[in-house]
């Protein structure tokens, strides 16, 4: 064997082991990639739920608030009727 034989040789091996690398390398940022989606994922569940609670209690508190004002009305009449009382 000649020297530029071995040069091929260890140059062939080293392109495998470089090879190898990149392979384990992109195979592991492909997990952290995925894993991040997972992560997103529940994000997005969660506001999504967030915003659901939050428009439930929207909905809740503009039902609340016209009940508030009818009775705030009838408060106002009773408290009218009680400081001037009816004359018959």
């Amino acid at each position: 064997m000649e020297a530029a034989d071995i040069l091929l040789i260890v140059i062939a091996f080293c392109v495998l082991w470089v090879t190898a690398f990149v392979c384990w390398f992109i195979y592991h940022l492909a997990m952290m990639l995925r894993s991040l989606n997972d992560v997103l994922q529940e994000v997005r569940f969660s506001i999504e739920k967030v915003e659901q609670a939050l428009q439930a209690m929207k909905m809740k508190v503009e039902k609340g608030s016209g009940h508030l004002s009818k009775m705030s009305g009838y408060v106002r009449k009773a408290a009218e009727n009680v400081v001037k009382p009816k004359k018959k």
